[in-house]
């Protein structure tokens, strides 16, 4: 694996694209990018390209200096729960997209993975253009390959319809709860 990136990126050209759960439009698929996007893993100099930037479209990032992302990086990476994946756009050299896997290693399920899909986000001026589909298509193909027993998001309802798209669907039953120690 490259030090650069926060996966290895030879896992994406393995996947197996057929098994794709979504309808694109334009002749869009994980396979089919427009020449002027690359999708690959988030890497190590991505904070040169506006990746905390983005993350303001999702939430609050607050202050984070490069000595802290490239830090945070190397820990990610170091873990292997994270599968960062980002949507570069090349022309402005900005990333535009990002959706990231997180791996939880389990004994049960015959030692398999639980899949947890967070921070989705695609910027307001590529949104429309179907990249967020396209991010989490691939997250859901890589976590098959990660040997995931289950793949859970968190949402708000206005987003379910989204998600529903995506063959996800809500576990009746099932409630979210959290203790937040900030925002």
């Amino acid at each position: 694996m490259c030090p650069n990136e926060v996966f290895d990126s030879s896992i994406l050209s393995h996947l197996d694209y057929t098994k794709s759960r979504v309808q694109y439009r334009d002749g869009l698929s994980p396979d089919n990018i427009p020449s002027d996007y690359v999708m690959r893993p988030l890497h190590k100099d991505d904070y040169s390209r506006s990746y905390c930037t983005l993350l303001t479209h999702l939430t609050k990032v607050g202050d984070v200096s490069r000595d802290m992302f490239e830090e945070q990086f190397d820990k990610m990476r170091d873990s292997g729960m994270h599968c960062i994946l980002v949507l570069c756009h090349t022309p402005s050299n900005t990333i535009i997209g990002s959706a990231t896997l997180l791996l939880e290693h389990k004994f049960i399920h015959s030692a398999a993975n639980r899949g947890r899909i967070e921070d989705v986000v695609v910027h307001p001026d590529h949104q429309g253009k179907q990249f967020g589909k396209l991010l989490l298509d691939v997250l859901i193909l890589l976590a098959e390959a990660k040997n995931c027993y289950k793949l859970s998001l968190d949402c708000n309802d206005k987003a379910l319809p989204f998600y529903e798209k995506l063959s996800m669907e809500h576990q009746e039953g099932q409630r979210f709860m959290c203790i937040k120690f900030f925002d």
